[in-house]
C-alpha cells in the first residue's frame, strides 16, 4: 500500500498523515560534561557551596533530556520549571557529529542538527551515549519523514 495517493486536480502525488509512532530513542547529557565542575568541587569540597553548585550541575543535567520519535526530536531541561522544544525531523536540514578526546574515549558525543526552523536553527544533543548510532538513526528518520510529508529542499 503506498503512502500517497494521486490528487487529480494537482497531478501530483499528495502525502497522506500518517500519525506518529512510539519512541524511537531517548536519552540524557552525560555527567562527563560536568567533569571539570566535579573536579575543581573536589579541591575544594571543605567549602560548602562548590559541593552545593556540584549538586545543581548534577541535577540539572539528569533533567536535561531527548526524545526521538519518527517524526519529532523533543528536548525538555529544567529542574522546577520545565522547557520543551519540539523539533519536526522534516526541518533538519544537516546532521554531524562533535567529540572531545575525553568523549571519544568514553564513547559520548555531541549531535548537532542544522534546521530551518525559525525558531531553533541549530540543535545541539549535547554529550549523549553512542552519538554515530543516534545520528543515523535520525537521518534515517528525517529521510523517512521528508518521503512522507513530500517535502524536497530548495537551496
Amino acid at each position: 500500500m503506498s503512502d500517497q495517493y494521486d490528487d487529480p486536480y494537482s497531478g501530483y502525488p499528495q502525502p497522506i498523515y500518517s500519525p506518529e509512532s512510539g519512541l524511537l530513542w531517548a536519552g540524557t547529557e552525560g555527567q562527563i560534561v560536568n567533569a571539570g565542575v566535579y573536579f575543581l568541587c573536589l579541591l575544594f569540597c571543605w567549602l560548602v557551596v562548590p559541593v552545593i553548585y556540584a549538586m545543581y550541575r548534577c541535577l540539572k543535567t539528569v533533567c536535561h533530556t531527548y526524545r526521538l520519535t519518527d517524526q519529532r526530536l523533543q528536548e525538555s531541561s529544567g529542574i522546577l520549571f520545565r522547557q520543551t522544544d519540539k523539533l519536526e525531523l522534516y526541518r533538519a536540514k544537516g546532521i554531524s557529529i562533535q567529540q572531545t578526546l575525553l568523549q571519544r574515549m568514553l564513547g559520548h558525543g555531541c549531535v548537532v542538527l542544522l534546521t530551518s526552523d525559525r525558531s531553533t536553527l541549530v540543535v545541539v544533543l549535547n554529550v549523549i551515549s553512542d552519538p554515530h548510532a543516534v545520528a543515523r538513526t535520525l537521518r534515517d528518520c528525517v529521510e523517512r519523514c521528508r518521503i512522507a510529508k513530500g517535502v524536497r529542499e530548495i537551496d
